[in-house]
């Protein structure tokens, strides 16, 4: 009984055993296999190097909010360069959290210079009878972390256009009308993603209390009456 017991034990540690290596040795490869595929880089055609007219702008990439007087909100997220473009969507949150407007903006680099291109849609993305057309803008300068564009065409009221970092995770854009122009000009400023936080929401209004008026002397609904002479 005991040398049964002995071989019992000695077949059962090695089948453990065999299961135990042929499980290490998947996990090995697993792992492995893992490795090799996470460090493998994508490799993207020639054509979609950024061009070289689009490194000055570069400083707008990222998603970036702020927030308006009225506590409305504005978000602009604009990719990195890739080929000759970059693109941004631009929304504005209300004060009841529905999206008040929409805008889609692409930089393009070309022959004859950069342009912006921006379409300005209503909030549930109905075009504006008003702005059927794209508004075009040509970019003035781009240094040190700032770009002015200018606009033209139906734009042209635009005066000036500047996108400029005012720190690493701040932005304001400027905008600037013509003299004869209705619109007043503006800075908005925003801060980028990450730097964030949410306020509580605000309590709810609590319901208004008419008072009732004093009744006058007498019964309800009754003049006062004359004093006994």
């Amino acid at each position: 009984m005991k040398a049964t017991s002995i071989r019992q034990a000695a077949s059962l540690a090695l089948i453990a055993g065999l299961g135990l290596a042929s499980g290490c040795s998947g996990t090995q490869g697993a792992a492995g296999g893992g490795e090799s595929a996470a460090s493998k880089a994508l490799v993207l055609p020639a054509s979609a190097t950024p061009s070289p007219a689009l490194a000055p702008l570069g400083f707008m990439t990222g998603r970036w909010i702020g927030v308006n007087p009225n506590k409305s909100v504005n978000e602009e997220h604009w990719t990195s360069p890739m080929g000759n473009a970059m693109l941004a969507l631009f929304r504005q949150v209300r004060r009841d959290g529905k999206p008040a407007l929409v805008e889609i903006s692409m930089i393009t680099a070309d022959a004859d210079g950069v342009t912006l291109k921006l379409r300005h849609l209503h909030g549930g993305l109905e075009v504006p009878a008003n702005r059927a057309e794209l508004s075009v803008f040509k970019l003035k300068s781009a240094a040190g972390n700032r770009a002015e564009f200018v606009g033209t065409g139906k734009a042209e009221q635009v005066t000036s256009v500047v996108y400029r970092l005012v720190g690493p995770d701040e932005l304001a854009v400027d905008v600037s009308f013509a003299p004869d122009s209705k619109e007043k000009g503006f800075t908005s400023n925003y801060t980028r993603e990450g730097k964030l936080s949410f306020a509580p929401p605000e309590p709810p209004k609590a319901a208004e209390t008419k008072l009732a008026k004093p009744a006058a002397a007498g019964s309800a609904g009754e003049a006062p009456k004359p004093a006994a002479k």
